[in-house]
């Protein structure tokens, strides 16, 4: 009888000190808005963090023939807020050494998060020939209409874990039609 008491007292103390030791969410623990600090810090750490991202996830495949799909992540800050994503392509004028935006090749997302990573993309079709392609992402984040902060991300290569590839993890910097 004892054992069988000490064992659910143990695992009752286990989840408390758990429970104190990690962070609580701004602001959840107390139903109140976050501070003006919290957000201060929030947005720093979503705009610095390694898993803001875009990469061109689509290439001119076999199954998409003369299309390039361009997927953004982005963190949320831990608190209820609006996201977005300002999805670019660009192209790589043959004369020129900087890419330049697509006039009409643009797809803005907005979505609603409080917690963990949000991923979310586009495809666009181009002729072929159209030569090399890549994308640039403005990720933001507002909070009751206001902005708190934003930033571009061209696409990069290295992100296996960006969804809807084709073929599956597929992930480049840029694409050539």
């Amino acid at each position: 009888m004892f054992l069988a008491v000490r064992v659910p007292l143990c695992i009752a103390a286990l989840a408390i000190v758990l429970a104190a030791a990690s962070p609580a969410p701004f602001a959840q623990a107390t139903n109140q808005p976050p501070t003006s600090a919290q957000i201060r810090l929030a947005v720093h750490r979503a705009e610095r963090s390694g898993a803001l991202w875009a990469t061109v996830n689509i290439c001119h495949t076999r199954r998409y023939p003369d299309r390039i799909g361009i997927r953004g992540q982005m963190p949320s800050l831990g608190f209820p807020a609006s996201l977005s994503m300002d999805i670019q392509v660009d192209y790589l004028p043959s004369a020129g050494h900087r890419f330049r935006p697509i006039p009409g090749a643009r797809h803005v997302i907005g979505l609603r998060s409080t917690s963990g990573l949000r991923q979310e993309g586009a495809n666009w079709s181009f002729p072929p020939h159209t030569g090399i392609l890549s994308g640039t992402i403005t990720f933001g984040w507002s909070l009751a209409g206001r902005v708190l902060g934003h930033v571009t991300r061209p696409t990069t290569t290295g992100h296996p874990d960006a969804a809807f590839g084709s073929p599956p993890h597929f992930s480049a910097a840029q694409c050539t039609f």
